[in-house]
């Protein structure tokens, strides 16, 4: 009986899991470490394992594109903005962000900000569904009723019409069964926890691709942390009632936390797959990167695109190029098939080949590209020319 309520719970849908043990998907390798460490202490049914982390793990070269401290939350939703969104969307999604509270929740309708924006309701409120559902999801949200509705759609799909009835329900006043009322406070009431920025050094990679005589090989962190459950306690849990009530939460984080241990560690292995694939001219240092986006891998790997994105949040991967945050591997293809690190790679080029007593205008590097076939914005100029690190005309003027 007991063995089939195991072999029940191991088939559970990953929606199904407490939204605080989906946060396990974005941690880094050493925030994992940490966390594993902290919950063999206060839980007597986890054993962590932990074998010799090989020392290749630890980056000692300048990590592209890292920045000095860990991301806020809403940094973190300007870079999937940019990452996810182009042209007048994703305008408009980063200037959705200056009206929000500090809690995440828009602080004017959408008519309101419409009129600011110049922009129709609908097109407005387009843009916002794509926001809400970025990481961290939910941000955006007019009020905290649309952001539990929302947390349900994400956790609870089974569940939905259930459960947003049990909210209707709730608004009126009415009681509430306590097994739904357990599964409602399990939802986060903010969008935004806190805007603080936490400091940290980065110290370790998430995963490390070595290419060897044209064969490529991946490592994981994962692959040498682990959990494992304390017998003699598993023991005294099946044999005694009250135990088994006083652990009974004890062994349901220990499955929740081992079921995302598996989730985080092999679909981590399928997105250095995808990459390895598509990118293998850019491992090697034969090429440019190509065309990847989150949906198609999503898609091929049989995920949903918002567990993908937490997966690839805040990981870096050492190669034989560099080490790299995974999210510069998707990239959209833009100009004429371009990707985005090839339009940048050609401004760079109109750049350093100026005339340095005159140097080129947003506007002139967007003709030339225009000459060379490649029709491009002169505000999508100016954006990569900002993300490359070079100052304006007038302040590379010599």
């Amino acid at each position: 009986m007991l063995n089939q309520r195991l072999e029940v719970r191991q088939k559970l849908n990953l929606k199904l899991l407490l939204k605080q043990d989906l946060e396990l998907l974005t941690y880094q390798t050493q925030e994992l470490e940490k966390l594993i460490h902290e919950e063999v202490l206060v839980n007597p049914l986890i054993k962590g394992v932990f074998k010799k982390i090989p020392k290749s793990f630890e980056v000692k070269e300048t990590v592209p594109y890292q920045i000095p401290y860990t991301p806020s939350e809403l940094e973190e939703l300007q870079q999937n903005i940019k990452l996810e969104l182009e042209g007048k969307e994703q305008e408009l999604a980063l200037e959705l962000l200056n009206y929000l509270n500090e809690k995440g929740f828009l602080s004017k309708s959408v008519e309101e900000i419409s009129d600011v924006l110049r922009c129709s309701v609908e097109e407005l409120e387009k843009v916002r569904q794509k926001v809400l559902r970025l990481e961290p999801l939910g941000v955006c949200s007019k009020d905290v009723w649309e952001f539990l509705e929302l947390q349900i759609e994400e956790i609870y799909p089974e569940e939905e019409e259930i459960l947003k009835k049990a909210l209707r329900d709730l608004k009126r006043g009415k009681k509430l069964k306590p097994e739904i009322k357990g599964k409602l406070s399990r939802l986060r009431l903010f969008p935004l926890s806190s805007s603080a920025e936490k400091v940290y050094t980065f110290a370790k990679v998430d995963a490390i691709i070595e290419e060897e005589n044209g064969e490529f090989f991946i490592y994981l962190y994962e692959d040498f942390i682990d959990i494992d459950l304390n017998e003699e306690y598993w023991e005294l849990y099946k044999k005694s009632r009250n135990l088994q009530k006083e652990l009974k939460e004890a062994f349901e984080r220990y499955e929740s936390i081992r079921k995302v241990l598996d989730i985080r560690r092999r679909n981590l292995r399928k997105v250095l797959e995808k990459i390895v694939e598509r990118q293998k001219d850019f491992l090697t240092g034969k090429g440019s990167l190509k065309p990847l986006t989150l949906r198609e891998v999503s898609s091929e790997i049989g995920i949903h695109e918002s567990t993908l994105s937490r997966i690839v949040n805040s990981k870096y991967v050492k190669t034989p190029v560099g080490t790299y945050s995974l999210r510069t591997f998707f990239v959209r293809e833009s100009a004429e098939g371009l990707t985005q690190g090839e339009l940048m790679k050609l401004i760079k080029e109109i750049v350093e080949n100026e005339d340095k007593r005159k140097p080129y205008s947003d506007q002139e590097i967007a003709n030339i590209l225009k000459e060379k076939g490649f029709k491009v914005a002169r505000r999508t100029v100016a954006k990569y020319r900002e993300m490359l690190g070079i100052p304006s005309s007038r302040e590379r003027r010599i």
